[in-house]
């Protein structure tokens, strides 16, 4: 066996799992959570034996799927806090960058019931705590750490800003998550959306910058509240 070939297989085989979660992200979308996996697996090009060998079963696929996209929004909020530029063009370059990517984000931002990670990771708390789940309850046991990593970036970011007298001083990261996940869920077509989204975010930006004659905001959550909210902890009932 010549040396290349473990590292022509192991290319394969990451090539194959990302197929896997586009196709999935694809397909839950299209097709609603109960779609059957072999058609996941044919939209990703490869046969179901190779969805198998690298997802135990359906919960772990789309585990995966959803925990991609914190992942995602994790890694721009950390690019957003190491920025050198000023924080509300840092913010605002978080925000063009999600939106840029919102196509990976629709699935776990999703209102309605539907897969959930068996761990309970959902960083942002947007899946109904009760609500009806053709795969069976999933508990909430615990924080995804992704969850609390977004929220530092954030903070950090209108930290410097407060600090420096660009942001208002009653802005929260609480604040700039929920926003991430209304920014995030569509409500109008894909093309329709998209400019709207962009307005509402630039309002938002602007509504963070520092001004003399600003009215206090009304309260908002906290972030023990914000952190109740991502891990539907001691038993809080969310309507969504």
């Amino acid at each position: 066996m010549s040396p290349a070939q473990p590292v022509r297989r192991r290319s394969d085989a990451v090539a194959n799992r990302a197929a896997l979660l586009d196709a999935a992200e694809r397909v839950l979308l299209r097709d609603g959570p109960a779609v059957p996996l072999d058609v996941v697996a044919r939209e990703a090009g490869v046969g179901i034996a190779t969805l198998y060998r690298n997802f135990a079963d359906r919960d772990e696929l789309y585990a995966a799927v959803v925990h991609r996209a914190h992942q995602l929004v994790a890694d721009l909020a950390q690019e957003a806090e190491a920025s050198p530029a000023p924080p509300l063009d840092a913010l605002a370059g978080f925000l063009d960058r999600l939106l840029a990517e919102r196509r990976h984000l629709a699935l776990p931002l999703l209102s309605a019931p539907g897969p959930r990670p068996r761990n309970g990771a959902d960083p942002f708390g947007l899946y109904p705590p009760d609500g009806a789940d053709p795969f069976g309850p999933y508990p909430y046991n615990g924080a995804d750490p992704l969850g609390p990593r977004i929220s530092r970036s954030l903070a950090a970011v209108l930290k410097r800003g407060i600090d420096g007298g660009s942001i208002r001083p009653d802005a929260t990261a609480a604040d700039l998550v929920v926003t991430v996940a209304m920014l995030a869920r569509a409500q109008l077509p894909p093309d329709a959306w998209d400019r709207a989204a962009r307005r509402i975010a630039a309002l938002v930006l602007d509504g963070l910058r520092a001004r003399s004659d600003t009215a206090p905001l009304p309260a908002g959550l906290t972030g023990a509240e914000l952190d109740r909210a991502m891990t539907h902890s001691g038993g809080d009932r969310a309507a969504y």
